[in-house]
């Protein structure tokens, strides 16, 4: 199970669960992009508006082109 918890500067918080990583990899492209600006335990959108946090599997599988 792979869990994402979306944030926005606007205080939208949402939390999410995927049984496959191909559908949290899907879901994160569309909130925050698909190069985002990487952290070791965070993404975020390059406009700065939303974050995502992920539990279940590493940021560098979410965003393979980005590493």
């Amino acid at each position: 199970m792979i869990t994402i918890h979306y944030s926005t500067i606007d205080r939208i918080n949402r939390t999410t669960k995927f049984s496959s990583l191909e559908a949290a990899r899907e879901y994160a492209h569309k909130w925050i992009g698909k190069s985002p600006c990487l952290s070791p335990h965070y993404a975020v959108s390059d406009d700065g508006i939303g974050k995502i946090e992920v539990e279940g599997c590493k940021l560098e599988e979410l965003f393979p082109e980005g590493y």
